[in-house]
């Protein structure tokens, strides 16, 4: 009876081990799926990957392995991430009904509100009645208007630093752009203090979108400050007092019975997204051009001489500054080492969702994308291309500089780049980064503060 017993048990286990090795080969002999999976018959184990090594660096290690464009499961998503040019120029202007960024900026109201019902009323308030003012209010032909008082600004911030070595490059950078660009945005009212709150919030943005636990009080107690200070700054807006622009926010949000406290994060939102491009851009603008004498030396020439035969003096220049006058033949090498930053400094833009079965178009390829899935748009690999960009991974300050200057993008054309998820406001964030650094050569007198 025993050994019967055990005849069995033997068999069963030869044909179970049969089955799956007959499964596997049918798994690995099969044509290769497009695009394709990460991990292969193990595809779960790519999420582990995913979450120890963080985004970009795992994006890099299947962009070697599997090609410009793979897929791969985590967290019970099936993720398709393109990094060619052809599908990141599909994909970027995609119909947005049909391949929604709304899990993304729910994944932001999350981490920086905590989970709520309103989410969704948030999201459709700010994508369909607050976007669309601030549209308006970062077009070029607007830019103009803001300029001067956003120039004033920082350099009225950035004499506080001078002469006080201190002061950290990161804080001299970004203090500045965050006092201009509210006061830019928000007027006179909003408070200003608030930097190191939102300094700290924003170091913890990350570790909030992926949702790992053990977030740090200190994170928690900043962002709770934070929305109470835009609450009240919301409170107390007026239409015969504040800017046009802050005026319009708490009648949308009370029209859509959405309470002051609510709508404090969708603001927090606004500023995360208007801040973390241009915090990010600027820091390593400066780090590489210090990290090279002969560049920073030759920026900072090309910057003194432009103001200096254009218009006279630096306060003049404060006052008629605009868009215009920053595309310029004055300040090509500027121009050229901002565009080589944003080059480098690019990161994969966020969750994009499938509402529907679409195509995105991959030179003579087509990648089918299902309802349901995902899609990261990842430009490094278009950037980090050696056979467009030669010594792709160096930062050449002088990359975009044309003999005969066409345009602060056009130097671009024809080539892959992608920078902040190919988003229709760059010249707004180039114009913010082009007036930081003139008004900080203008304001340290040839000392740069160190870099803590």
């Amino acid at each position: 009876m025993n050994l019967s017993v055990l005849s069995t048990a033997q068999i069963s286990a030869v044909v179970v081990g049969l089955a799956i090795i007959i499964i596997f080969c049918m798994m690995t002999s099969r044509a290769p799926t497009y695009p394709p999976i990460v991990g292969g018959p193990f595809a779960w184990a790519s999420a582990v990957l995913f979450l120890a090594l963080g985004p970009s660096n795992f994006f890099a290690i299947c962009r070697a392995r599997y090609g410009p464009v793979f897929r791969f499961l985590a967290a019970g998503r099936n993720i398709v991430v393109v990094t060619s040019s052809d599908a990141l120029a599909s994909a970027s202007f995609a119909d947005h009904r049909v391949l929604s960024s709304h899990v993304q900026h729910e994944g932001h109201l999350q981490a920086l509100y905590g989970d709520s019902p309103l989410h969704a009323k948030i999201y459709d308030a700010f994508a369909h009645r607050i976007f669309p003012v601030l549209d308006r209010r970062l077009s070029k032909r607007t830019l103009g208007d803001l300029a001067p008082p956003f120039a004033q600004l920082v350099f009225d911030r950035l004499k506080l630093f001078s002469g006080r070595p201190q002061v950290s490059l990161i804080r001299s950078l970004t203090e500045p752009l965050y006092v201009g660009a509210n006061g830019m945005l928000f007027g006179s009212r909003f408070p200003q203090d608030t930097y190191e709150d939102f300094g700290i919030l924003l170091k913890s943005l990350p570790k909030r979108l992926c949702r790992r636990p053990f977030w740090s009080f200190p994170s928690s107690r900043a962002r709770n400050r934070l929305l109470q200070r835009i609450s009240d700054y919301l409170e107390g807006a007026s239409s015969a007092t504040d800017d046009k622009l802050v005026a319009t926010f708490t009648p949308l949000f009370k029209e859509h019975n959405i309470p002051i406290t609510a709508a404090a994060s969708s603001i927090l939102m606004l500023m995360s997204s208007l801040h973390q491009n241009t915090f990010n851009v600027v820091f390593w603008l400066f780090a590489w051009l210090l990290a090279d004498p002969a560049a920073l030396a030759a920026v900072r020439s090309e910057i003194e001489k432009a103001i200096r035969e254009g218009f006279g003096s630096f306060q003049t220049f404060i006052a008629e500054a605009n868009p215009d006058k920053l595309d310029s033949p004055s300040f090509a090498l500027l121009n050229s080492a901002v565009l080589e930053t944003m080059r480098l400094a690019s990161v994969h833009s966020g969750l994009r969702f499938a509402a529907g079965d679409f195509d995105i178009k991959d030179g003579e390829k087509t990648i089918p994308i299902l309802k349901g899935q995902y899609v990261v748009l990842d430009p490094r690999g278009a950037h980090l291309d050696e056979n467009v960009y030669p010594n792709c991974e160096k930062f050449v300050v002088d990359r975009f500089v044309e003999s005969e200057y066409r345009g602060d993008l056009a130097a671009t054309a024809g080539n892959p780049y992608f920078p902040l998820g190919a988003g229709k406001h760059i010249v707004s964030l180039k114009m913010r980064i082009h007036l930081t650094v003139m008004n900080l050569f203008s304001t340290v007198q040839g000392q740069v503060p160190c870099l803590i």
